[in-house]
């Protein structure tokens, strides 16, 4: 019969052993985990990079359309537009045309 020493540390040992074993499963996971995580923030970086350069596109054209509906609200842009598109001239105007 075995003392009761002997069982003791035999399950001492295997206590140890299973600990240990946890541990290291437990770095390999967690190791694991943290390299997923950093190829993820990687992504979500490249993703924020593109969505800022869209943002500030969109400012850009935004300021540009402001601009534009400023201009268009002008008597020089109402005079443009009867001239180019609608062919109206000034009374006191004389049209001279290339012939063709």
């Amino acid at each position: 019969m075995r003392s009761r020493n002997a069982v003791s540390r035999r399950y001492s040992k295997l206590a140890t052993l299973v600990i240990i074993v946890s541990c290291v499963l437990f770095a390999g996971i967690l190791y694991y985990r943290s390299t997923a995580l950093k190829e993820r923030r990687t992504y979500l970086e490249g993703q924020k990079a593109s969505i800022q350069a869209d943002i500030d596109e969109a400012k850009d054209e935004y300021t540009e359309l402001e601009k534009k509906e400023v201009y268009m609200q002008t008597k020089k842009y109402v005079e443009e537009v009867a001239r180019n598109q609608l062919g109206l001239v000034y009374p006191d105007e004389t049209v001279i045309r290339a012939g063709d």
